[in-house]
Parts: C-alpha cells; sequence; structure tokens
C-alpha cells in the first residue's frame, strides 16, 4: 500500500504540480508551525529565550536551503533542460536534500545560545555541543510525541554518567535512570528514562549532536555515545568500563 500511495502520489504531482506544491508546502508549513506554538507552549517561562533562538535560526535555515534548492534548479532549467515540471522536481528534490543535509545555522545557533548563559564558562574537555529536547505523548490534533522543553548546552562523561550541561538546566544520566536507549537519525539519539517523579511530563528526551554542518557526518559520534549510553543500561557491576572517546575523534565545528 505504501508503494501505490507514493506512486500514485508522484503521478498527481507531476499532473498537477501547483496546486500539489501548493497544498504540500501549506500543509507543512502548518505543521510545524503548530508543534513550534506547542513547545512555546509548554517551555518553562524563563527558558523562552533559547526557544526563540531555535526558531529565528531554523527560520533561516530553511530560507538557506531554499535558495540553495533555487539556484541549482535554475541551473538545470537553463543549462540542460527547460522544463517546468522538472524545475518544479528538481527544486523540491533540492530542497528536502540540502534541509536534511547541511546545518547552515550551527555555528550562530552555539553562538546566540551560548550567549544567554548568565557565566560564560569555558566547554568542558572532550564537551560536545547538542540540543536536549524533552517530550512526551501527543494529545489533540496530531500524532507521535511532542516535545514539551527544549535546552542546550555540551555533554560529556563523568565517570560512568553522562551530564549534559545545559544553558538552563544541568541533568544526570546514570545507570539508575536510564530504561533503554534508540537511535532515531544520524544524530539524534532517544533516551528513555524511568520515570520514579510522578508530576515529570517528559517521558524522553532526544538527544541531537549539533557538533557538525553536515549532520549526517555525525553517525560516527553518535554512535560512540549510543555506546556509552548502552553501556550505562547494561552495566551491571562497578568495574565495567565504558569505551573511551579520544578528542581527536570529536569533530571541530
Amino acid at each position: 500500500m505504501l508503494e501505490i500511495g507514493i506512486t500514485f502520489f508522484i503521478i498527481l504531482f507531476f499532473t498537477f504540480p501547483f496546486p500539489c506544491l501548493a497544498l504540500c508546502l501549506g500543509s507543512w508549513t502548518c505543521h510545524l508551525i503548530y508543534r513550534k506554538i506547542l513547545l512555546l507552549k509548554f517551555q518553562p517561562p524563563a527558558w523562552g529565550k533559547i526557544v526563540w533562538v531555535h526558531f529565528l535560526t531554523g527560520a533561516l535555515d530553511t530560507i538557506l536551503s531554499a535558495i540553495m534548492a533555487m539556484l541549482l534548479s535554475l541551473t538545470v532549467y537553463f543549462l540542460i533542460f527547460d522544463s517546468l515540471r522538472l524545475f518544479i522536481f528538481n527544486f523540491i528534490f533540492c530542497f528536502l536534500i540540502s534541509f536534511r543535509w547541511f546545518d547552515f545555522t550551527q555555528g550562530l545557533y552555539r553562538h546566540l545560545v551560548l550567549k544567554l548563559q548568565t557565566l560564560s564558562l569555558p566547554p568542558p574537555k572532550n564537551g560536545v555541543f547538542c540540543m536536549l529536547i524533552g517530550q512526551r505523548p501527543g494529545n489533540g490534533w496530531g500524532l507521535g510525541m511532542k516535545s514539551i522543553s527544549l535546552d542546550s548546552g555540551y555533554i560529556y562523561w563523568d565517570g560512568v554518567q553522562m551530564i549534559f550541561d545545559g544553558v538552563m538546566a544541568r541533568r544526570e544520566f546514570t545507570r539508575k535512570e536510564i530504561l533503554t536507549v534508540e537511535k532515531m537519525s544520524s544524530e539524534k539519539i532517544k533516551i528513555v528514562p524511568v520515570k520514579n517523579n510522578l508530576n515529570d511530563e517528559t517521558e524522553s528526551w532526544v538527544l541531537v549532536l549539533r557538533q557538525q554542518f553536515y549532520p549526517f557526518k555525525s553517525r560516527e559520534l553518535r554512535d560512540q555515545w549510543f555506546q556509552r549510553l548502552s553501556g550505562i543500561q547494561e552495566a551491571t557491576t562497578p568495574e565495567y568500563e565504558l569505551p573511551a572517546i579520544l578528542p581527536s575523534q570529536i569533530p571541530s565545528a
């Protein structure tokens, strides 16, 4: 059924390119705005600034991806084949690739976020810059998990526990607090904690590594952190040793 649906969508898109493009862009934009409004609604008021930095840099990243897609599509249109349908297809394809493969605002986001710190602390040794997103099951319109908190900072290891030293809060992930660990994408790890506090609405954490301009190149670094987090989850004795992450293995910004 999925293959039939994708084929029908492609045929419909080539038959009615402009209405389908407008419908897809409108639906996608409304969905993103809805998710961002939910995040801003549930984010603690004192943490609002970091959400706005995330929104603005995300919008800028979208615009830059669209500009790159437009340039590539125009190049094909004028130099290779002047077909309007092919131009639209190339624009959408290039935009999706650019939006997923390039993080244009990675350095700007880190710079603006770290300026929100009350104290300008140096990054910890072997620390990796990341975002930590708290999630819970969605209610109402929309499927899947919804984000209810967002913080950014550095993660690093202290003995057998992972410490997230964020701009707004500090969290420690120890063996007793982690239930499961999952890979979500090249730069994302999902952490499901053991829920000890009934007042805590967060049911999972999404760790997003933002150390690279190319998110897909974070796969090796993600695997290293995933192995260590899995080691925390599976360790049964104090003598369990976690694999070391060498400074040379941490990609530069």
